[in-house]
């Protein structure tokens, strides 16, 4: 390990070689216990003994060539963080030798003991032809689970399609002929309920699929071919807003005994109630006499005598269904208190069942629900793990979804929001000490990367804010501003000292602002390491000064000449400020022509947006872009401030490209004045890259390139006048990541798909003091590094965790 940072955990050292609603709402629910734990009154000061809140030099070369090199390959690797979330979903076959996990943004997870951590599998190895393209495949999986009679088998479904693996994971095919009539989101309000996808436990070709607007389907070929089932009713609508607003319908295959099946089948339909099937899914009758019973459930599952229970969450209840007497309401009968119940797990081998609400607390009942205890529950990091992931010990552990282990008795499972736990039940124990098992998991929403000439690059993230990664292979041990629950949406840094850093970090929850720490924007003078609030914040018109969010998200950048000259243009479309001492005081961005007091280019707050830019060159020169929002058509177009915001031209009228108001990136060349690229990061091909040599007045198009996520610059190579250029996008049609070192005459292919991803790039930048070094940021999976070495170029195998691309023209 790094002498420098003893404490540090090998990314690697346990592996062989070979929105609308965004994730981040989950934690609406979290009580002010959470922020009051982990943030004062004051913007805390991060822990000096931590390395590295002291350690932002920049990670060691690989190879310390300055240019290309004959035969030139590069090596990719994920940037060690570890862990994110939300996990929503578990599956494990009945012998307990598959495992898999799915997430809310990005793909599904396989447990490898061999390995001794997690893998993606939602990968260019993996996936068929037809999803190796751009952003193939940037969806969570709604569902995914493993044949409980085959651990080979494993039933992936994802952005409308239902895909099948015969050998856990290392290839999919797709398993119906076409699309269902519908995409899922597996990141909608309903994402922690399921199961969505069951498949018989007898039989692993006999698959039923609940969807949330097109009712219940089946397969008995393997998912080759699917039928709705008519006697099983569509969800009802549950919102006013278009489309179907409800979750998807749910399954639970009744697993028998003694490796016996029943064939009984139990189906959900939100809004409307229970269903239950004896023909193995093929029919369907209502289960009950129409009495009370369920019409909101979360999870469930069967008991071992037969009993089934289940979570309800809206209905803060807990219901069985007893065949000798039908439904009972726990809560009503008084054997439970009323919680928003989210999770529910019944142990295939005793009589225990768990129920538990958003925040991991709950019952635990040791007898088929005669009676039940208290639970209580505790956190801690597992070997090999994660450091930081430590932030899950607090009272309210973010709770997916749980399930007992089908081989390994009192063992329980919990899908969590930074990861996967387990924890094991003996005797009359009622208190879960959880343990992660998170290695491997690389789920992160990447929102920002930043590196300063002689510092280590900052990975700015939803949720947990921001990771300085001194060493890349290493597992972060902690994460800044030091507040449980921060996104850091962008950062900024000033030529004129490289230690300084910016930022707009606040917090996503519409709750919790009672620590005065709900907007964590301001400013660090140690790369990193330690923040400072900005003194004060403004007040956009049309926001009340007792708003802690009037001020928030968006765009921020900082002068090239003057650290205390920021501007910074926040969500909502409010009206951008400046200062010019550090934040201690503001004043307003005036815009010749704005009507009306919201007259901002940057609407909803989660928007991968960097429209706001400062000149990397000339000192208090700053660029902003206006998509021409109503009522302010007459404001699209790039305005420049020469004198750090107090006065803007519209030096250029109307849109520089098509499509740009959402994820559009301005970005200023370092040490070239004047000279800015611009993308709209669109993901269709309206996202040519346009660039300006003359402050933004005029632009033109780069050459053969389209669908441009985004844009960087990174060390020169020997004898280049122009900073080395990357991109993530297409070059005469073919997608990549592509480094030029001939400003844009040029491109050389670095990867197809690096790590094999198919996600998609949010952000990008590349390594000012090392050629070659740049970084990406995925929508749901993190960071993902590369740079030139020596390793021998192969195809990308599954699971595996390092790439060698040959790089090519």
């Amino acid at each position: 390990m790094p002498p420098r940072d003893r404490r540090s955990i090998r990314y690697d050292q346990f592996a062989k070689p070979q929105k609308r609603w965004p994730r981040l709402m989950a934690y609406i629910g979290i009580p002010l216990v959470l922020a009051g734990t982990l943030a004062g009154a004051a913007y805390v000061k991060l822990h000096r003994h931590d390395p590295e809140s002291l350690d932002t030099t920049p990670p060691v070369a690989l190879i310390k060539a300055s240019g290309p090199v004959q035969g030139e390959t590069y090596a990719w690797k994920h940037v060690a963080i570890g862990g994110g979330g939300f996990i929503v979903g578990l599956s494990m076959d009945a012998a307990g030798k598959t495992f898999v996990a799915r997430t809310d943004v990005y793909g599904a997870y396989i447990w490898s003991d061999k390995d001794n951590r997690w893998h993606q599998l939602v990968t260019a190895a993996a996936m068929p032809a037809g999803d190796r393209v751009q952003d193939g495949l940037a969806r969570g999986a709604y569902e995914v689970v493993v044949a409980p009679s085959d651990p080979n088998r494993i039933y992936l479904a994802i952005k409308g399609m239902v895909y099948r693996s015969d050998d856990r994971g290392a290839h999919f095919t797709a398993a119906q002929t076409g699309p269902f009539p519908v995409e899922w989101d597996a990141n909608s309000q309903w994402r922690f309920a399921g199961p969505f996808l069951a498949v018989d436990p007898g039989n692993p070709d006999i698959v039923l699929l609940g969807t949330p607007g097109r009712g219940l389907w089946r397969s008995s070929d393997g998912g080759r071919t699917w039928q709705q089932v008519a006697s099983m009713p569509v969800n009802k609508d549950r919102a006013p807003d278009p489309g179907v607003q409800s979750p998807g319908s749910q399954i639970w295959f009744e697993p028998g005994r003694e490796g016996r099946t029943t064939g009984r089948v139990f189906a959900f339909a939100s809004g409307i109630g229970m269903f239950v099937s004896t023909d193995r899914g093929a029919t369907f009758r209502p289960l009950g006499d129409g009495g009370q019973h369920p019409t909101s459930l979360s999870r469930g599952g069967f008991a071992r005598n037969g009993d089934f229970f289940a979570a309800d969450l809206e209905g803060k209840r807990v219901w069985s269904y007893r065949q000798a007497d039908g439904w009972h309401d726990l809560v009503q009968e008084g054997k439970l208190a009323a919680l928003n119940y989210q999770s529910l797990a019944a142990d295939s081998r005793t009589d225990r069942i768990i129920a538990l609400d958003e925040g991991g607390n709950g019952f635990l009942s040791p007898d088929g629900g005669k009676t039940w205890s208290n639970i209580t529950h505790s956190a801690s990091v597992g070997e090999g793990d994660p450091p930081w992931l430590k932030v899950a010990d607090l009272p309210f552990f973010a709770t997916g979804s749980i399930m007992f282990d089908p081989a390994r008795p009192d063992r329980i499972w919990a899908a969590h929001g930074v990861g996967v736990f387990r924890a094991d039940l003996t005797g009359g124990d009622t208190n879960l000490a959880w343990v992660s098992q998170t290695r491997g998991i690389e789920e992160l929403a990447a929102n920002d990367v930043v590196q300063t000439p002689g510092h280590a690059p900052v990975f700015a993230a939803w949720d947990f804010g921001m990771h300085i990664k001194h060493d890349l292979n290493a597992y972060s041990t902690r994460f800044s501003p030091d507040r449980g629950f921060i996104a850091v949406q962008q950062l900024d840094w000033s030529p004129a000292d490289t230690s300084f850093l910016v930022t707009n970090a606040s917090d996503t929850r519409p709750c919790c602002a009672e620590d005065g720490n709900a907007v964590m924007a301001g400013t660090s003078i140690d790369g990193g390491s330690t923040w400072s609030k900005f003194p004060t914040l403004p007040t956009p018109p049309g926001t009340k000064a007792d708003d802690p969010w009037r001020m928030a998200f968006g765009t921020i950048a900082v002068s090239a000449s003057d650290p205390d000259n920021i501007v910074w243009a926040p969500a909502q479309n409010r009206a951008p400020f400046f200062t010019k001492d550090r934040g201690r005081t503001w004043e307003q961005v005036r815009l010749s022509g704005a009507q009306g007091d919201n007259y901002g280019s940057f609407q909803n707050n989660w928007y991968q947006r960097k429209t706001l830019a400062a000149d990397k060159t000339s000192g208090g020169v700053f660029y902003l872009y206006h998509s021409g929002e109503a009522p302010n058509a007459a404001l699209a177009g790039l305005w420049r401030s020469p004198d750090g915001g107090l006065n803007w031209e519209h030096v250029f009228a109307g849109e520089i490209a098509p499509g740009s108001n959402s994820a559009a990136k301005l970005r200023s060349v370092p040490g070239k004045a004047g000279h800015l690229f611009f993308t709209t990061g669109t993901a269709d091909n309206r996202s040519p890259l346009m660039r300006s040599t003359d402050g933004g007045r005029t632009w033109s198009k780069v050459a053969n390139l389209g669908r441009v996520d985004d844009v960087a610059f990174g060390k020169a190579a020997a004898g280049a006048a122009y900073p080395a250029i990357y991109i993530s996008g297409q070059v005469n049609g073919s997608y990549g990541v592509w480094r030029s070192i001939d400003n844009a005459a040029t491109w050389q292919r670095l990867a197809d798909f690096p790590m094999g991803t198919l996600d998609q790039v949010t952000v990008m930048a590349a390594d000012p003091d090392v050629f070659g070094r740049v970084y990406l940021g995925y929508r749901g999976s993190g960071w993902i590094w590369g740079e030139p070495a020596s390793c021998k170029a192969s195809p990308l195998s599954a699971f595996a965790i390092s790439q060698c691309f040959a790089v090519a023209r």
